[in-house]
């Protein structure tokens, strides 16, 4: 987990609730990393949590949110390695200040 200012944090926060709504939408179970909101905490994927884990008949999603594009390689490359590993799908996205998704990476 990255150490992030109250600010950043926010804009965190911001990104990981707009995918886990997004998702939701779209028919998936969703948890998520993230207080108040009834999501329930994602499980444990080798050894670390997703800000998103999400199921649909059979398909799993693991999704990270950066404020940083360097933070968490090592957490990238465990998601990455269990999706090759189960078939999930691991994609991730990078946020600006104001927590919106700008750009994606896998």
């Amino acid at each position: 987990m990255a150490h992030r200012s109250r600010d950043v944090q926010k804009a965190h926060d911001k990104g990981v609730l707009a995918e886990a709504r997004d998702l939701e939408k779209k028919g998936w179970d969703v948890k998520a990393d993230i207080t108040g909101h009834g999501y329930g905490n994602p499980p444990s994927v080798n050894g670390h949590q997703p800000d998103v884990y999400a199921t649909k008949r059979g398909g799993t999603r693991i999704v990270e949110i950066e404020t940083d594009p360097d933070d968490d390689p090592d957490q990238h490359t465990a998601f990455r390695r269990s999706a090759g590993q189960t078939g999930a799908n691991f994609y991730g996205w990078i946020v600006d200040k104001g927590g919106n998704r700008r750009t994606r990476f896998e």
